[in-house]
């Protein structure tokens, strides 16, 4: 949608046209009550545009009121080229549209690498110089993961237009892809500058800025409630946009941070607010339902099995099966959460979670202990498992610490009691146990996965994805592991 050609008419050549004119950028618009007959309003991430169009039709008007002809002319000329300006703007590709409806429900399903390019393969091919057509194609290739042609695209957006702020947010988003995707931290600021060029620009561009600023949290282990002002104002410039599809990422990305900030009524809140906008925004609504079962305050277990149900009817997941099944198993329904353990292990036969839980409820179902004061290390690391997910950290410790009294070379109870320690803050301490426990059982990958899990609760993403790595490499059907590293943006 580049006005590149506007030098060149003639009637024009003896006007000293700014060069920054020629980067201006339109959408149609139906219905504009102040001027009906204008088929364009404006629409465009250089300001000097805005003021320029603003001016050209303001001194037309003013003139026309003027008697003499040299009025007239220059009234003629200033009308003539606020309008020539309009309507020689290119609209939208539809085919853009539909590559972005694409991208949408690719998104919904989280099937990325199941995109096709075709559509915009041929959006391109139709709107050679439209950088949108470059745009929403790089953004196809980089949720691929196809990195070099994304790179491709997002440059020859900027080469089409060096002035739009879309382009330089289009090679942000190519770089802060990557860097999710392989960890490489060099790409980190790279993508971090292209917002800030997008963001100078266009101050109110609502998608760099919400970008920039998830990249931030991204890369932060504490202090996240400082980026909720950042976040509100994303949510401002996206709200004014239309762009109902963003916004409700926005929202999604402020709830993460009231979530980690601990502000669980207002993390509720933005997730359902996402969810108003996408009603089939997956993500969402899985973690409205973690959020509500991991409060501190007045945990909503209902809330959160309806959460994860609604989430199951649309994708089966051992992940979250096993998560529900552990709702269940703090609710006191022992039924259900056997039937959704053993679901689990249909799909993913060495979930280790639904192994242990089913475990610890048929044995609970079938044995009547005499002693019932005389409680054994199976008991202990059995209670110690539903402190945990009840975040009661210091029963938990108490708990596996008898474990280990009763049974010291227990690798498992050595982990959890590790996990718990780092719950704690005594990380010294829970390092140790970890140290124990891979001694006691080298080979044995849900060590690496726990500690890989303190680490990721405490904030230090690069131990985190080190141990769920090296859980993968002594399991690689570790599906636990897999999903903690995409968790981080870390692809196994």
């Amino acid at each position: 949608m580049q006005l590149n050609n506007l030098g060149k008419i003639p009637g024009f050549l003896y006007l000293r046209i700014p060069k920054s004119l020629l980067q201006c950028q339109f959408l149609p618009l139906s219905n504009i009550p102040t001027f009906p007959f204008i088929p364009f309003v404006f629409k465009t991430d250089e300001p000097f545009c805005q003021k320029f169009l603003r001016f050209s039709f303001k001194r037309g008007i003013s003139h026309v009121k003027r008697k003499t002809q040299r009025h007239k002319i220059s009234a003629a000329i200033c009308l003539l080229l606020g309008l020539f300006t309009l309507a020689s703007a290119q609209n939208k590709p539809v085919c853009m549209a539909e590559t972005e409806n694409l991208l949408f429900e690719a998104e919904n399903l989280e099937k990325y690498k199941d995109l096709s390019p075709a559509k915009a393969d041929e959006c391109v091919k139709k709107n050679p110089k439209s950088v949108d057509a470059f745009i929403v194609r790089s953004k196809l290739f980089a949720l691929k993961g196809e990195f070099e042609p994304a790179f491709a695209d997002a440059n020859k957006a900027i080469e089409l237009s060096p002035q739009s702020s879309d382009a330089f947010y289009a090679r942000g988003f190519v770089y802060d892809k990557k860097y999710r995707s392989n960890y490489d931290k060099s790409l980190q600021p790279l993508a971090m500058a292209d917002y800030e060029k997008a963001l100078k620009l266009n101050p109110k561009n609502g998608l760099a800025l919400l970008e920039k600023t998830a990249l931030t949290k991204y890369g932060m282990g504490s202090g996240f409630i400082r980026l909720l002002p950042e976040f509100n104002l994303a949510i401002e410039y996206l709200t004014a946009s239309g762009s109902t599809w963003h916004l409700a990422r926005a929202f999604y990305e402020r709830g993460s941070a009231n979530g980690l900030s601990q502000k669980d009524d207002n993390a509720i809140s933005d997730y359902t607010e996402a969810l108003k906008l996408r009603p089939n925004y997956w993500s969402a609504l899985i973690m409205r339902g973690t959020q509500h079962s991991i409060r501190t305050d007045k945990p909503n277990l209902d809330a959160a099995i309806a959460d994860y149900s609604e989430y199951l009817k649309i994708k089966q997941s051992a992940y979250f099966l096993a998560g529900r099944a552990a709702i269940y198993e703090r609710k006191g329904e022992t039924a259900k959460a056997i039937a959704d353990y053993r679901a689990t292990l249909a799909l993913e036969p060495d979930n280790n979670n639904a192994k242990e839980g089913l475990a610890r409820l048929t044995s609970a179902n079938q044995s009547v202990p005499s002693k019932p004061t005389q409680k054994t290390a199976e008991i202990f690391a059995a209670e110690g498992r539903q402190q945990l997910a009840a975040k009661d950290y210091w029963s938990a410790i108490d708990s596996f610490s008898n474990c280990l009294v009763l049974k010291p070379n227990v690798a498992a109870c050595r982990a959890f009691l590790g996990f718990a320690l780092g719950m704690v803050n005594d990380l010294p301490t829970a390092e140790e146990q970890f140290k124990e426990a891979i001694l006691l059982e080298p080979n044995q990958a849900s060590n690496y996965f726990i500690r890989g899990m303190m680490y990721s609760q405490l904030g230090k993403k690069d131990e985190a994805i080190r141990d769920f790595r090296a859980a993968l490499k002594l399991n690689p059907n570790y599906q636990q592991a897999k999903a903690a590293l995409q968790k981080l943006g870390v692809q196994p």
